[in-house]
């Protein structure tokens, strides 16, 4: 009896933590790619979002490398801040393309307010659009890396922000699955009963 008690402790333990852990991502600052997976020919154009949400205070700022394989793809053109959700007259000095990269750095316009930003902005909007051309058959992973978002003034990062990739498939390829964070929770709750299970059993 005992021992069923204790594993029923553990199990509410584990999901509680699970729980507290999703609640925390969620709240956090996500920077993604939409769409996720796409699949272009080889000639013709493809194009995605680069979009932040769970924002619970407004960005001013943001600068990060979009990585992918220029063997697959041809970069055409980009645009931040397609929305104006970040004033009228931004500060653009992003580095562009250069190989299989594309760099960032974007502020809001100087005279933005922290209730203008967080009208205009809300939980989530597109920092960036990008356009490519396919090349050849082959599968381009898009990974987002070095990302920063400032808080409305500049004056420092916002924290906990994280990132998820993509990827662009042209011509004749395979798309890979790309598991969303919450996989990962449900994949590490499971392994915490089975580790519970397997205890109670010794």
């Amino acid at each position: 009896m005992k021992s069923i008690h204790r594993t029923l402790q553990r199990l509410a333990l584990a999901a509680f933590a699970a729980t507290a852990f999703l609640s925390q991502a969620e709240a956090a600052p996500i920077v993604s790619i939409s769409p996720a997976s796409q699949n272009i020919g080889v000639g013709a154009p493809g194009s995605i979002d680069i979009i932040v949400s769970g924002l619970t205070a407004p960005t001013g700022g943001f600068s990060l490398t979009l990585g992918f394989n220029n063997s697959f793809l041809s970069s055409v053109s980009f645009l931040n801040d397609p929305g104006v959700k970040m004033g009228a007259s931004p500060l653009d000095l992003s580095g562009g393309f250069s190989g299989g990269s594309l760099d960032l750095f974007f502020t809001a316009d100087a005279s933005s307010t922290l209730l203008g930003l967080t009208a205009s902005e809300g939980a989530s909007f597109t920092l960036a659009h990008v356009s490519f051309l396919g090349l050849a058959n082959g599968l381009s992973p898009l990974t987002l890396s070095n990302v920063v978002l400032s808080n409305f003034d500049g004056t420092a990062d916002l924290a906990g922000v994280t990132s998820t990739n993509g990827q662009i498939c042209v011509g004749d390829c395979a798309i890979n699955p790309i598991p969303e964070p919450e996989t990962y929770l449900l994949f590490a709750a499971g392994l915490a009963a089975l580790a519970v299970r397997r205890r109670r059993a010794k």
